[in-house]
């Protein structure tokens, strides 16, 4: 009875023994082979095959109208009185811009963006938006002339960051609408849409922006660079005078945007200025004033003057 026992519990640990695996090849050739992944192996080599003659027997759609745009039609912010009519086509001619393009190539925004960027007028950063029918927005700001740089040759326009501006855009009577900025002995480093290259014009014409609200009011006439040094002079060194009509000079100090702790705040000048001017009622004298000072304005007469000091 025993045998028998042992015989049957034998048969039963063969019979569990697990299956013998198939070799490495036949399951890899099983992975392989399965159904779904030749049916993707089958439509990848047919799309490779047909895609080329296919893009041969469709039609070209960029030669079709709604998709081609003469460039002279590009939509740009609608411009200032100062910017010139023909302000577009001078963008297409500086930059080579074929007249008709098509909205299907994928480097036309980046193509009309550079040729924006590259005009003196623009100011960075450029956005292009490309639609269909065939359309071109293109958004930026135009830079604003601010003042006129005096020199020995004429006058230089120049916006807030003393970017040179083109001087022929500028009909000889708009000249005296903006600041003028007095004793500068160098000229442009740079060409026009760039920085002059001295930071007393950037200083004077900052000067201008802050007080260009009161100009005419207050029969201003220049914003007066220092000498240039033999050293460069930092921005926030610089000395500024502002001339008037009646041959006054106010002496401002550094100019707007500088991080000095004793200097006096641009709102606190334009204060002491109005101060003086409800009870002098003009900068008729001639006289010095200088707003400078930290707690006091002081107000002495120029040399030749028959003016009596003022505090």
């Amino acid at each position: 009875m025993t045998e028998k026992k042992k015989t049957t519990r034998r048969k039963k640990s063969e019979s569990a023994a697990p299956p013998e695996s198939p070799p490495l090849k036949d399951r890899m050739l099983g992975a392989i082979f399965q159904p779904r992944l030749l049916l993707w192996g089958a439509l990848a080599g047919a799309i490779f095959v047909l895609t080329p003659m296919a893009l041969r027997i469709m039609p070209n759609l960029s030669a079709r109208e709604e998709y081609r745009l003469r460039t002279r039609d590009v939509e740009v912010p609608s411009p200032p009185r100062w910017v010139p009519i023909g302000f577009v086509d001078q963008v297409i001619g500086s930059a080579n811009l074929p007249d008709e393009v098509s909205v299907l190539d994928p480097e036309l925004a980046t193509l009309i963006a550079e040729a924006f960027e590259q005009h003196p007028w623009v100011q960075k950063p450029v956005t292009v938006q490309i639609s269909v029918p065939a359309r071109a927005k293109v958004s930026f700001d135009y830079r604003e002339p601010v003042a006129m740089v005096s020199v020995s040759d004429g006058y230089y326009p120049v916006d807030e960051e003393g970017i040179l501006l083109p001087p022929g855009d500028f009909p000889p009577s708009d000249i005296g609408l903006y600041p003028k900025i007095t004793g500068m002995t160098t000229v442009p480093l740079a060409g026009v849409g760039l920085a002059w290259g001295d930071e007393r014009v950037t200083a004077a014409a900052r000067l201008s922006v802050v007080l260009f609200p009161y100009w005419n009011e207050w029969k201003l006439r220049s914003v007066e660079v220092p000498p240039r040094a033999t050293a460069e002079v930092l921005y926030e060194e610089l000395r500024l005078v502002v001339t008037t009509d009646g041959g006054s000079r106010i002496i401002w100090g550094r100019p707007p945007g500088n991080n000095h702790p004793l200097e006096v705040t641009d709102e606190q000048k334009i204060g002491r200025l109005k101060s003086f001017l409800s009870k002098a009622r003009s900068f008729d004298g001639p006289w010095e004033i200088n707003i400078n000072h930290l707690r006091v304005i002081t107000v002495n007469p120029l040399e030749g003057s028959t003016t009596s000091p003022r505090r």
